[in-house]
């Protein structure tokens, strides 16, 4: 399952604000994310951050949501998250054709 997920934080929880603790954690979790993806078996697409809107959005493959949760979940930042499931265009007109031909 694809799945699209945005995350945004306050201020008040940016890591780039607390440069002894946060910063530090965000950059350990960025530079393994590769790592802790594959373990939790989510394939990252894409995971683009904009910053100066403390949000962050990333398109992601999965079994389950379980498995999107617990990665999402593990990034040092408390956040709030918006999970969308979303199938690429070629699959939604295959269906699209079928439900045509069963007219």
């Amino acid at each position: 399952m694809l799945v699209h997920v945005t995350m945004t934080h306050s201020a008040d929880n940016c890591p780039a604000y607390e440069k002894e603790k946060a910063l530090p954690a965000f950059i350990g979790w960025g530079d393994k994310m590769a790592t802790t993806a594959a373990e939790m078996r989510v394939k990252v697409l894409s995971l683009l951050w904009a910053a100066p809107e403390h949000t962050a959005y990333a398109l992601l493959e999965a079994e389950s949501l379980g498995n999107i949760g617990r990665f999402v979940n593990s990034m040092p930042i408390r956040q709030d998250f918006r999970v969308t499931p979303v199938a690429n265009l070629v699959d939604v007109v295959a269906m699209a054709k079928e439900m045509m031909a069963k007219k």
